[in-house]
């Protein structure tokens, strides 16, 4: 039981790392598609484009801070041990941190995305609106949520027996 548990661990620290950085790379290109707003749309497009480069500024930030923390679990080496006391206050504490904030996100994507479709593209030539960049913030947010408490469950699980082997809190480095 062990072993499939520290399997599991191991997979879920991997996993989160995973979509931290897909979020980065979304986050990084976010904007990409939506230029032509600005360059050819109307001033009303404009004005939708600037507040969206504010989203995309406090997302990109968020998931900067997401993959130094999916990055910490890894350089406390969360994938391989059964984690002492730092190990799993790290681990609920990036839980808290990184769902609270995807949540926020959550709860304001499908404003920016139901913004978008309301506006008027008929204006600009060959131009076909695409919510790709909002789906797969909103898929990835939510993957990233449920990988973490899963993590967080299984952590706290394999600390437990931690504590039940006898083994001391903290791991010697010496």
């Amino acid at each position: 039981m062990k072993n499939y548990l520290m399997k599991a661990q191991s997979i879920l620290v991997y996993a989160v790392e995973t979509v931290c950085i897909a979020l980065f790379v979304l986050y990084l290109g976010f904007m990409t598609q939506y230029y032509i707003l600005f360059y050819d749309g109307t001033p009303e497009m404009f004005d939708y484009y600037k507040q969206l480069q504010v989203f995309n500024k406090e997302a990109f930030n968020l998931a900067i801070i997401f993959v130094c923390l999916a990055l910490a679990l890894l350089v406390f080496d969360l994938h391989k041990y059964r984690p002492g006391l730092v190990g799993l206050a790290l681990a609920v504490g990036t839980t808290v941190y990184i769902s609270l904030n995807s949540i926020n996100i959550l709860r304001v994507i499908p404003k920016y995305e139901q913004n978008y479709l309301a506006l008027d593209f008929s204006t600009m030539e060959d131009y076909v609106p695409s919510t790709f960049a909002f789906n797969a913030a909103l898929v990835l947010h939510s993957i990233l949520i449920v990988l973490l408490a899963g993590f967080t469950v299984i952590a706290i699980i394999t600390f437990i027996q931690r504590l039940k082997d006898g083994n001391p809190l903290v791991r010697k480095l010496i």
